[in-house]
């Protein structure tokens, strides 16, 4: 692990990964927390996810990267899915799977963020639509020593779910009513040659 400083935070935590090829042009973070965070909710088991919807506004734009504060260190998968024609969560573009230690938590106010790259297939590099992340605890939340959790504000932000894995069930009636301060960096896609 390696410290880095960004302009957006005074210090952030940072995952040491080959990063994709950059694009030209400005970057973007989309945020849907408030900047509070309240709560360190449990991180659901593998049968459930929480899921996250992230719509920069962009007609075509490329994942660089996303940021989290952890709350409790543990086993965490965080999973990229593209969106469906109905604007659900579409077919999975990559996972990222880590351990995370627990000296990586933060108190929720020292700014100690931990940041992982994103690196898509060439194919799928490029996305338009909303970007949904998922994230889950392989080992089921609190069995066999892996508790991870996220620090997530009060705040209902309406684009925070849980997935059932029953596929019958709507996402609308598995809003959760807070928000996870999971952040992503994107950037404009470069004009079509």
């Amino acid at each position: 692990m390696s410290r880095l400083l960004l302009p957006v935070t005074a210090a952030l935590w940072a995952c040491a990964h080959a990063s994709a090829p950059r694009v030209p042009g400005p970057s973007m973070e989309v945020a849907l927390d408030v900047g509070t965070p309240s709560e360190r909710p449990l991180t659901p088991g593998r049968a459930f996810e929480v899921l996250m919807k992230f719509d920069p506004g962009l007609p075509a734009y490329v994942p660089r990267r996303f940021r989290f504060l952890l709350a409790q260190g543990g086993h965490i998968v965080f999973t990229l899915y593209g969106t469906t024609g109905d604007g659900g969560p579409g077919s999975r573009l990559v996972e990222i799977d880590r351990l995370y230690d627990p000296a990586m938590a933060s108190s929720g106010k020292d700014g100690r963020w931990i940041v992982e790259e994103v690196t898509l297939p060439p194919d799928r590099r490029v996305q338009r639509g909303p970007l949904w992340i998922g994230f889950h605890g392989p080992v089921g939340g609190g069995g066999g020593g892996n508790d991870p959790r996220l620090w997530a504000c009060s705040h209902d932000s309406g684009l925070v779910f849980q997935r059932d894995p029953d596929p019958a069930t709507p996402l609308s009636s598995t809003r959760i009513p807070r928000t996870p301060t999971l952040r992503v960096e994107v950037e404009p896609a470069p004009p079509a040659p």
